[in-house]
């Protein structure tokens, strides 16, 4: 969504009305669903390459070093999926108070859905590492690294839709692409007065 569709006065007094939060945000929800299941994907494609992982070489603490590297990107998707599960099952019960369906404290929904959106950054960088390294020790020839690969993939995109939704009535989150959005409106701000 667009910053300006955010504006305030959306309603005649200026405070909008929690039907009007609530269509606002649904783009939000569906967003959050689709990521969670990028994210259940990016699941059965871990546990996949875990299946497929070859056995090599003993690592320096007498471990399977390809194998701990996919068991860590599983992990990190596992958590993933907790994350964008928690992210969807907020939004849904945002939507269900602002429809004024059940008044619900989201207070605590908003805080910990705050913290899993910036927990969901540190989970990709992880699974970013262990995919890549996972990839390397299994090797080009094995079915694992193309699945890691796929896991890696996917988790982005939950991340993206889903991990980064945290629950809000205000705009869309500062993340990378509204930044990026602001600055282009404000070039083009820029470029109209000089004209």
């Amino acid at each position: 969504m667009r910053d300006e569709e955010y504006a305030p006065g959306h309603s005649p007094d200026g405070v909008d009305a929690p039907s009007t939060i609530a269509a606002r945000m649904a783009p939000h929800l569906r967003l959050t669903g689709l990521g969670t299941a990028s994210a259940a994907l990016a699941v059965i494609a871990a546990v996949a390459a875990m299946l497929t992982s070859p056995k090599v070489g003993l690592d320096a603490r007498g471990g399977q070093a390809g194998e701990m590297w996919v068991l860590v990107a599983l992990v990190c998707a596992v958590v993933l999926l907790a994350i964008c599960g928690f992210q969807l099952w907020g939004w849904l019960r945002a939507m269900a108070e602002w429809r004024d369906q059940r008044q619900l404290s989201l207070g605590w929904v908003r805080k910990v859905s705050w913290v899993a959106h910036l927990a969901s950054y540190v989970v990709v960088l992880v699974a970013l590492w262990a995919c890549i390294a996972g990839g390397v020790a299994a090797g080009a020839a094995a079915t694992s690294p193309t699945l890691l690969a796929a896991t890696l993939l996917l988790m982005l995109a939950a991340q993206t839709l889903a991990g980064v939704q945290y629950v809000r009535e205000a705009g869309p989150p500062g993340t990378v692409p509204t930044h990026l959005r602001r600055l282009i409106e404000r070039d083009r701000a820029r470029i109209a007065e000089q004209r």
